[in-house]
């Protein structure tokens, strides 16, 4: 193929269309030409999100507090070493913000250290890397297929990075778990420095304790990556895996947490927490965003005391939704299990179209979701789930008696190709009239009830 993009020619074949698309609208020359368009695609960002229903497992909308102590102007003020050896001066009140923040979110995930500088999830996995293995070593995580995050994989994944051989662990698809029964002579045999569980797709709590003895047989560290899970852990709506059994937890900072873009991790061990903080600084951050540190700090008081609460419901109404769906005639995975006890629900794909597919197919109508891979497909092939989370949907203002509309809509967006769902897409999102705290929902806007 003749490249089409001058951004990346390497790009495959749909993105360099995308990418030759954007490139022909885009030659602002001038610094009032790239104001203007830059504000044109955060106010369509803004439209597009506003008027339609978020249903990806992956991110959140802040609170009216979290959102009004972003202080950006911290951003470009490097603040490098601990406090009282800081390299730079001026830099006193960021050493206030440390300390809280450190301490506030070490709290929220019962432990007693924490590292907040990580700039994603991913840097906290890979600061774990750093800290407890040695290039050539073997690690034991989750398949993708399994819900194990990119992070954790030899190929592409930053695991890779480090040079360490992945093993995969045993799992139990009908259990959505660890086999439990397998994993001592897995463990015996792979001898992994580092076994890490949690990931993308967390329907259910993970048993930890045959993985904590699986572990002390051959001196590996625990590792639970909560990166969907932090907040409801937070607010004591989800297993404690410090509690249970793991020596370090890693998460996201947005997402069910609800606060900034970022990374942190907890642990109760001094030890731990010495190597990953000097895994961050000096190994992996030089300067780190301290416009993080405020929002953060209260992002993490909030899911503790949920006031008001909204982790309770978020379980609640993606278990809820993920029966309704699955009475529509969607098939569900864990139906078993009772569905989900996490923010999550999965949709099996594979009898319309696959996860990519179907995902464009929602997005068609305002409903944005994520692909995913399912336990029982063949790995390396494309993802054949849906993945919904609704702890946006919920913080937006949604209650309980919208989850019947809002699965009929998600079924009828997959299962049919007429209007009528964007249309109830529209009347579903116009019910939300104010969020949790009380601010207004955006007015509809013409522009956005058409595709």
């Amino acid at each position: 193929m003749e490249p089409r993009s001058t951004i990346a020619p390497w790009a495959s074949t749909a993105a360099q269309e995308r990418l030759s698309t954007l490139e022909d609208l885009h030659t602002e020359n001038t610094t009032v030409q790239v104001v203007e368009s830059v504000s044109q695609a955060l106010t369509d960002y803004q439209q597009r999100i506003d008027h339609g229903i978020v249903l990806y497992a992956g991110t959140n909308m802040l609170s009216p507090n979290v959102e009004a102590l972003h202080d950006t102007s911290l951003s470009t003020r490097p603040a490098l070493g601990w406090p009282g050896e800081k390299v730079q001066t001026a830099v006193d009140e960021i050493e206030h913000l440390e300390v809280i923040t450190t301490r506030q979110v070490a709290q929220s995930l019962h432990g007693t250290y924490a590292e907040v500088r990580y700039l994603s999830a991913t840097m906290a996995n890979l600061a774990a890397y750093i800290a407890f293995t040695e290039p050539g070593d073997t690690i034991a995580v989750l398949s993708p297929e399994a819900g194990g995050h990119a992070s954790h994989q030899q190929i592409l994944g930053t695991a890779g990075i480090r040079g360490l051989t992945v093993e995969h662990l045993p799992y139990s698809p009908s259990a959505l778990d660890i086999d439990a029964g397998e994993i001592d002579d897995f463990v015996r045999r792979a001898r992994p420095k580092l076994i890490v569980v949690g990931g993308s797709v967390t329907l259910f709590p993970h048993h930890l304790g045959p993985i904590r003895e699986a572990a002390d047989q051959v001196g590996a560290v625990l590792l639970y990556d909560a990166s969907h899970t932090a907040g409801l852990i937070a607010a004591g709506h989800y297993q404690d895996p410090l509690a249970e059994g793991a020596d370090v937890v890693t998460f996201s900072t947005y997402k069910t947490y609800a606060g900034p873009a970022g990374g942190a991790a907890v642990t109760n061990s001094p030890e731990y927490a010495e190597r990953l903080a000097d895994a961050a600084y000096p190994t992996m951050l030089s300067n780190y965003d301290p416009a993080r540190l405020g929002p953060l700090a209260v992002a993490a008081r909030e899911a503790v005391e949920q006031s008001p609460s909204w982790a309770a419901p978020t379980i609640e109404y993606a278990s809820e939704l993920a029966a309704n769906l699955n009475a529509l005639g969607l098939i569900v995975v864990g139906r078993r299990l009772g569905y989900t006890r996490s923010h999550q629900c999965v949709i099996d794909a594979q009898d319309i179209g696959g996860g990519p597919a179907a995902v464009r197919r929602l997005e068609r109508d305002r409903i944005y979701a994520g692909a995913c891979r399912l336990p029982w497909q063949s790995p390396g092939t494309p993802p054949e789930g849906i993945r919904l989370g609704t702890q946006e949907f919920v913080r937006r203002g949604a209650g309980f008696d919208t989850i019947a509309d809002l699965a009929r809509l998600v079924h009828q967006s997959l299962t049919t190709t007429g209007t009528e769902p964007l249309t109830a897409t529209r009347k579903l999102r116009g019910r939300l009239s104010t969020d949790l705290w009380g601010r207004p929902a955006p007015a509809p806007t013409p522009e956005w009830g058409t595709v």
